[in-house]
């Protein structure tokens, strides 16, 4: 800004203007009623004048002519009238005061709210103000930390309920910005240097907000803290608050590989036949762990119709072009400070068609504006600025005869060298394909449609008429003249010629380009093959193609839990083909002597896949190497694409053509478009491929896993992969919290397996559901295996971002769909993306191809060790449940934990025993954290739960009592009991008269009367005589036989009181026994006794 008041700043300004630098420089504030306005101005001088009469111009200028300058002025209304005096043309207004003024007070509201949320997060809320506008505002759901090969990094993901979309906008939000901050056990919080960023998804209808999410590196000190010693503090402007414990980010480590281990089973990108080949060759080895399965539908193959597009002399493969006449004007020149404007003249007569080009040197390095005026300076094309050279005007009538002027300038001052060329059109691209012919040969062109021919002569007379003929394979159009002898044949007229020959209808189908009416003259065209297009070397045979699944494991029979491996479902991502391989080869080569390897396959039965998309593969590697899709052509001829110019647009999206939450179902990501990279195909299913995978899931029932490998990016996902741009982003079903936390879990093993490699850390913002971390993909594989089949179904992306150092610290660099190859062997593609043309000119990638395929291999051998655990797996998970009190408060919310694996977790908070029908304990959000639940019952409440794991392992019923809103406590009340053993017996046992010669058995009883306060007793009677003990005497005779009922009466475990007890003595006298007159009898000894008084 030039300033009103600063004579040097005037100064310095003017020189710079008039080298045309535009470098201004002021500390001034423009005048509070001032406004920015455009002026146009006439010349340099101008802007000169104006400088030195003190007017403040601003850092711009325009060229719109050569006697047009707009250039940029902050005045208040008083100068904008004397702009208007000195003749200067006042253009739009830039800013108004009013606007400075809103601008401003945005500025300094957000300056605090900025301010006010970085003093939340370092130092916490004042106790004086409320902590939390609404209870749960703030949630941090994730906070890692991690260490790979660039550095210590902490990624921190939180979600604020206040931030919504602007009613009645479809893209902007509002609400409280976010800061994060960390620490470490000292407890002091260092923010983090900017605010954390909004992850909105922008692929549906409105906009979506899913959280905030923010990755920093660690130096220094912070980089050594612990991360079990670590916490975050996520703070919003409206003084929400939330903490959060780090975890380590693929902290495990995993037993490492025997030494010796096999690995690098590849020296080059390998294309769909070798992958086959080579595991052909692994089985035939190896018949005792690999078996070779042919999969049951061929795939519709490397194969195409032969075809040519007749236009003229252009190549039969590509759209028919505009045909330009020799230069009418030529030249090169500089945009300069100096000279800011070229005008290049050219004469021009009335009705002539033109095209004209100006490009920078070299090509595209300069942003020029390119203007045509007529003869008399009206501009009559332009200006035209597409943001970068070059730029073009074509087919443009000239209305007048005359000398006509192209103006070239810099935009924004832009300057560098440029080339200008305008030549007449003598066909238009129009006109060209209207003149336009499409042959289709009737055979695959590998089966004779590239041995046939076409030619287009003119007539070697007038008047002749329009004729075609075949000889063999050679056809040829003879087109009609008119009486000057010059060709007169339509593109109409030639194609219902040719489509009424029987001869050459037998070889080929005509059509007109892309169903235009074909009212074009066609040129004639020199004798030429049909062609299919197709350049894959010999080995590569034309046709269907055989698809294998290959079987290994020293077990395959479907008995042991199955993992299916599938790669290159998109044909351009060359190095997920090799992963496979890789994987197929170390567990098979290291089943000897690995104990590892050898624990997993008698345990694991692996499948592998290595090409979904074999012909699209094929067509990648050696025809087009942008190609996602399959080759097969769907498109309908009313379309109009099916022409060899469209080739490269046609096929399905594989990973778009599966059954469940598809396009067919209104789920979103997936077209309909026949031309789209994205398109799913006619119908669900409709694919050989895909028919196929489908085949390889509901054959073998023993899969339990399943990873579809992808390229690049460096994401590890799972279900949902899709939702519905319905306005509402409705995904499809996500799975219960406690299945989220076994992928999590498992994906552990695997990810840290990739890391092992090459300290590759695939990313935690990464990591996660498909529709929550990439986009959705409707129809894709891991949904559809998931949801119909209920396989815990991933999708790698191999090829995640590289870190380099910076001079401000890392940056992250995407790898490609084809990153260069090193070796050993041949190298691969190379990274035009990023900049470097040649692969040895950025190290950093220049193996990136091989490794790629190596750790996501190394990842593939995680998910079979998963797969074992899982297998292995007979323990039921433990779970508990955290109150926030157990009595006394109201409501009481609770929530579970997991302590030692993920599960489903079924609960009841009414007494009931939960089964499998009973609430599951779910997440707040997608990727959140588990639900807070209340209790709200006053009084007792029972939570009780089970928990299942992903094996179907049940935990035993627990309980938890809370009292809500309700207190206990316990107090004592009693009396003493002295020890008493008490024994009262009833009236004497007294049998009924003996009677001699006679055997029988007599009976008495008595009773007693037993009280006992100790712990146990028993009541017992002894014969304590020493003469015939045990019988009953009568003087000095004693009867022959023992009295019956001597010895332990009864027992008792407890107290007892006032308690009677019954006493039964048996008498025995035989017929031979010998009485005594008189009475038979014994003193007895009753015990009460006890051991524990």
């Amino acid at each position: 800004m030039v300033g009103r008041t600063s004579l040097a700043a005037v100064f310095a300004s003017a020189l710079l203007l008039s080298g045309g630098g535009l470098a201004y420089a002021d500390t001034d504030f423009p005048d509070a009623d001032a406004s920015l306005i455009e002026v146009h101005v006439g010349s340099e001088s101008d802007i000169d004048a104006l400088i030195d009469d003190g007017f403040d111009l601003a850092e711009y200028k325009r060229v719109e002519s050569a006697n047009d300058i707009v250039v940029a002025i902050d005045a208040v209304p008083a100068e904008i009238g004397q702009l208007k005096q000195r003749g200067f043309k006042i253009g739009r207004t830039i800013e108004t005061p009013e606007h400075r003024e809103a601008i401003a007070a945005a500025r300094d509201a957000q300056r605090e709210l900025d301010s006010r949320t970085a003093e939340y997060a370092e130092n916490g809320v004042p106790k004086t103000r409320s902590a939390v506008a609404q209870p749960g505002e703030t949630v941090i759901q994730r906070a890692n930390k991690f260490t790979n090969y660039a550095g210590t990094f902490l990624y921190v993901e939180a979600h604020n309920k206040a931030i919504q979309r602007v009613a009645g906008s479809n893209t902007q939000f509002t609400g409280p910005t976010l800061q994060m901050a960390y620490a470490g056990a000292d407890g002091n919080f260092v923010p983090a240097d900017t605010a954390m960023p909004r992850f909105i998804d922008t692929d549906t209808t409105p906009d979506e907000y899913l959280y905030n999410r923010q990755l920093i590196r660690l130096t220094g000190a912070a980089a050594n803290i612990p991360a079990s010693q670590m916490t975050v503090r996520v703070a919003a402007s409206t003084g929400s608050v939330d903490t959060f414990k780090v975890t380590e980010w693929l902290g495990s480590s995993l037993p490492p590989h025997v030494a010796g281990y096999q690995q690098g089973f590849f020296t080059r990108y390998q294309d769909p036949t070798e992958n086959r080949a080579q595991l052909d060759k692994l089985a035939a080895e190896f018949p005792n762990l690999v078996t070779a399965v042919n999969l049951p539908n061929l795939t519709n193959g490397y194969q195409r119709k032969s075809q040519a597009i007749l236009s003229g002399t252009s190549g039969i493969g590509v759209a028919p072009p505009a045909v330009y006449g020799a230069p009418i004007a030529e030249s090169t020149g500089e945009i300069t400070a100096a000279a800011p404007v070229a005008s290049i003249p050219f004469n021009g007569t009335a009705g002539q068609r033109i095209f004209a080009t100006v490009d920078g040197i070299p090509g595209g390095s300069t942003d020029f504006i390119f203007t045509l005026k007529s003869p008399t300076g009206a501009v009559i094309s332009g200006p035209i600025d597409t943001g970068t050279s070059p730029e073009f005007i074509t087919n443009l009538n000239l209305p007048v005869t005359g000398t006509y002027t192209f103006e070239v300038s810099g935009y924004d001052g832009d300057l560098g060298d440029f080339t200008f060329k305008v030549q007449p059109v003598q066909v238009s691209s129009a006109e060209a394909a209207n003149g336009a012919v499409v042959l289709t040969s009737k055979d695959w062109g590998h089966q004779g449609g590239d041995q046939i021919t076409a030619e287009v002569k003119a007539a070697a007379t007038a008047n002749a008429p329009l004729s075609v003929a075949v000889t063999g394979k050679d056809i040829v159009v003879t087109l009609a003249t008119n009486e000057s002898g010059a060709a007169v044949s339509t593109a109409k007229q030639v194609v219902d010629a040719i489509n009424a020959s029987p001869a050459a209808t037998a070889l080929v189908s005509a059509t007109t380009y892309r169903n235009n009416a074909g009212a074009g003259i066609v040129q004639p065209r020199a004798k030429v093959n049909l062609d299919d297009f197709l350049n894959a070397p010999a080995h590569v045979a034309r046709g269907p193609f055989q698809q294998r699944v290959y079987r290994i494991g020293s077990v395959r029979d479907g008995s042991k839990v199955g993992v299916f491996l599938y790669c290159q479902q998109h044909a351009r991502e060359w190095t997920t083909g090799l992963s496979c391989v890789e994987t197929a080869e170390r567990l098979v080569k290291n089943y000897a002597t690995d104990p590892d390897t050898k624990k997993l396959l008698d345990q694991v039965e692996v499948f592998v896949l290595p090409n979904v998309n074999p012909d699209g593969g094929h067509y990648s590697m050696y025809d087009y190497a942008s190609q996602r899709r399959n080759m097969t052509n769907h498109c309908a001829d009313s379309l109009g694409v099916s022409d060899p110019a469209a080739r490269n647009a046609w096929g399905v999206d594989l990973n778009r053509n599966n059954g469940e939450y598809s396009l067919f179902d209104g789920y979103a990501g997936a077209s309909p478009s026949c031309t789209s990279d994205v398109y799913a195909g006619p119908g669900e299913y409709s694919e050989p491929e895909i028919k196929n995978e489908k085949w390889v899931a509901d054959t073998f029932p023993n899969i339990k896993f399943a990873n579809n490998i992808h390229s690049f990016g460096g994401y590890f996902m799972w279900a949902p992969g899709s939702y519905k741009d319905d306005g509402m982003r409705t995904t499809a079903p996500a799975p219960n919290i406690g299945i989220e936390k076994y992928f999590f879990e498992a994906g552990e093993k695997i990810l840290t397996r990739i890391k092992e490699y090459r300290n590759t850390v695939i990313l935690p913002e990464r990591t996660g559901p498909i529709a929550d971390v990439l986009y959705s993909a409707a129809g894709n594989s891991a949904d559809d295996q998931w949801y119909r089949k209920g396989i815990i179904s991933y999708s790698f992306e191999t090829g995640a971002d590289r870190f380099i150092s910076t001079t401000s610290g890392t940056a992250q660099i995407p790898t490609g769909f084809q990153p260069c190859f090193a070796g050993p062997g041949t190298y691969g593609g190379s990274n035009t993306q990023f900049g470097y043309p040649i692969c040895d000119d950025y190290p950093v990638l220049l193996n990136e191809g091989r490794d790629q395929a190596m750790e996501f291999a190394s990842g593939n051998f995680g998910m079979v060790e998963s797969a074992y655990d899982y297998a292995m797996d007979t323990t039921p998970p433990k779970t508990s449940v955290e109150v926030s009190a157990e009595k006394g408060t109201f409501p009481v919310n609770f929530k579970f934990n997991w302590d030692d694996e993920a599960a489903v977790i079924h609960y009841t908070t009414d007494g009931s025993t939960p089964t499998l029908s009973s609430p599951t304990y779910n997440a707040q959000r997608a990727r959140g954290l588990g639900e807070v639940l209340q209790l709200t019952k006053l009084g007792e409440n029972l939570i009780k739960w089970i928990a299942v794991d992903i094996k179907g392992n049940q935990s035993a019923v627990q309980t938890k009592r809370v009292l809500v809103g309700a207190t206990e406590e316990t107090g004592t009340v009693g009396g003493t009991v002295p020890a008493t053993l008490s024994l009262t017996l009833g009236a004497p046992a007294t049998f009924p008269t003996f009677t001699p010669g006679v055997a029988r058995e007599y009976t008495a009883t008595t009773d007693a009367t037993v009280t006992s306060t100790a712990g146990d007793a028993t009541l017992s009677v002894a014969d304590p005589s020493t003469t015939n003990t045990g019988k009953l005497v009568n003087g000095a005779f004693a009867l022959a036989q023992p009295l019956q009922g001597l010895g332990v009466i009864k027992t008792w475990t407890g107290p007892t009181s006032n308690e009677k007890v019954t006493v039964t003595f048996k008498q025995a006298i035989g017929a031979n026994d010998p009485l005594r007159t008189g009475t038979y009898s014994k003193t007895l000894t009753y015990t009460l006794s006890t051991t524990n008084p």
